[in-house]
């Protein structure tokens, strides 16, 4: 009858359904929708007009001054890997390339010392490494942790590092467990899938390596591996997400520990045209549906335990936003969807001492330099820029409270290409339907079944 609703009058929609259901029923259906429309807004046909960001300009100076919350280091554009998908590979037509560049320590003193005068209102902060590969420069990491503990009157710090696992050593690995480190490695999923793309600059697989490192690691601290040891999947043709899942659930040296997933970025890149026929023939959409299934199934479940990591990393964050939607009647004015205040949520210094909003942007959106700190003109000029081109389409969107797209999304090369957004918004909203439909498939069999998002810590 929902969909008769506002449409045709009530007394069509009760003829519509008079052969299918008693009069009673049909009445009291159409007073529950009437009066849920008014007490809680439901099929509000209400739409903001105007996009702006939801901090006035004391709070955005204040914010810039002294609210930084994540240093993420460049520590050097080294790698030993040549992993083909790699942003950083060349076949990325407007990324940097492998270089021979490290962070000196002069410059990264410079950043932590910035970054210690603008945390004074954090609860906690974070500082991350990045690379290439970080533990190629492993004297900058060290000194970076060791300088800033030594800091007086500093929130909560929690250090974080990337890393491909390939040069976890004694040294290092040791290095990581005294100072608590959170240490996310790459892996891929078996050795047959992870070699494919994850190789040495000699074409050699490193799934053994990795897997030999981490086994060290778990020998040296059971606990810090189990609580502190995370793993980033890169999804590539042909997506054999099946036996990715297969061995994420099973292997004993991943199958309990957090996993981020990620799949292969498709724009500005030969990346695809590389592959041979057989490996672009995907059965990705099968495969997304047998695990979608699967994941709907552990989640009404009863007495089936949590879904798997690998499962969460599928669909879950979605489902998790939609859980947590706003309720109340949308205003006249409507946030720009997933954009942080740049340089606040997550500040990225690449190696010659320049900010950037976060590492997704590459060497796009230059807001300040070690020397000069964040220019808050830049920061404010960024935002203005993304709310003009962004306004008309996201005002009239129906998944405008929902949208996760960021600067990321709109990026080409070094500039905002709204074009480009386009193409990601359609996306956003086919992912957004499905994971609505989830949803609803979910929580009309356990109404319970997202209770566990109360005790979630947004950070």
């Amino acid at each position: 009858m929902i969909d008769g609703y506002g449409t045709i009058p009530f007394s069509a929609i009760a003829s519509k359904w008079a052969k299918k259901y008693d009069a009673k029923s049909i009445q009291q259906c159409l007073t529950h929708i009437q009066e849920s429309c008014k007490s809680q807004g439901v099929f509000s046909s209400n739409r903001p007009t105007v996009m702006k960001y939801p901090m006035c300009e004391h709070h955005f100076y204040e914010s810039l001054q002294g609210g930084l919350s994540d240093l993420t280091l460049n520590a050097t554009e080294r790698c030993n890997l040549r992993c083909k998908y790699c942003t950083y590979s060349g076949a990325y037509y407007y990324e940097r390339h492998h270089s021979t560049e490290d962070m000196s320590w002069e410059t990264a003193k410079k950043a932590i010392d910035y970054f210690y005068s603008h945390t004074q209102s954090s609860e906690k902060v974070y500082m991350s490494f990045f690379g290439g590969e970080p533990l190629l420069n492993f004297d900058l990491v060290k000194r970076s942790v060791e300088y800033a503990r030594g800091f007086a009157n500093w929130p909560p710090i929690v250090f974080h590092l990337d890393t491909n696992g390939t040069t976890l050593s004694d040294e290092t690995s040791g290095f990581l467990i005294e100072n608590d480190v959170i240490l996310q490695v790459s892996i891929d999923g078996p050795f047959e899938i992870h070699d494919r793309y994850r190789v040495f600059g000699n074409g050699g697989g490193t799934f053994h390596l990795v897997h030999k490192n981490l086994e060290r690691i778990r020998k040296m601290d059971r606990d810090y591996y189990e609580s502190r040891v995370s793993f980033a999947a890169t999804l590539a043709p042909p997506c054999e997400l099946l036996e990715t899942y297969r061995f994420f659930s099973s292997d004993d040296l991943v199958a309990k520990n957090n996993l981020n997933i990620n799949f292969v970025d498709t724009y500005d890149t030969d990346f695809f045209r590389m592959l041979h026929d057989r490996v672009r023939r995907s059965r990705l959409s099968e495969h997304l549906g047998a695990l979608r299934k699967e994941y709907l199934e552990v989640t009404v479940g009863s007495n089936s335990g949590p879904a798997h990591q690998f499962l969460k990393g599928l669909f879950e964050r979605p489902l998790v936003r939609i859980h947590r939607r706003a309720l109340n009647p949308m205003g006249a004015h409507c946030p720009p969807n997933g954009i942080c205040v740049p340089g606040v949520r997550r500040l990225f210094v690449d190696v010659a001492g320049r900010f950037y909003p976060c590492e997704k942007v590459g060497q796009a959106f230059c807001i300040g330099h070690v020397d000069t700190g964040i220019e808050h003109p830049k920061v404010r000029s960024l935002l203005e820029q993304y709310i003009r081109g962004s306004t008309q389409d996201c005002t009239s969107c129906w998944a405008v409270r929902l949208c996760s797209l960021c600067l990321a999304q709109a990026r080409r090369s070094r500039d905002l290409d709204f074009g480009r957004k386009k193409d990601n918004c359609s996306v956003e909203r086919a992912n957004l339907h499905d994971s609505l439909v989830l949803y609803a498939e979910i929580m009309e069999r356990n109404p319970k079944a997202f209770d566990f998002v109360e005790d979630m810590v947004f950070e």
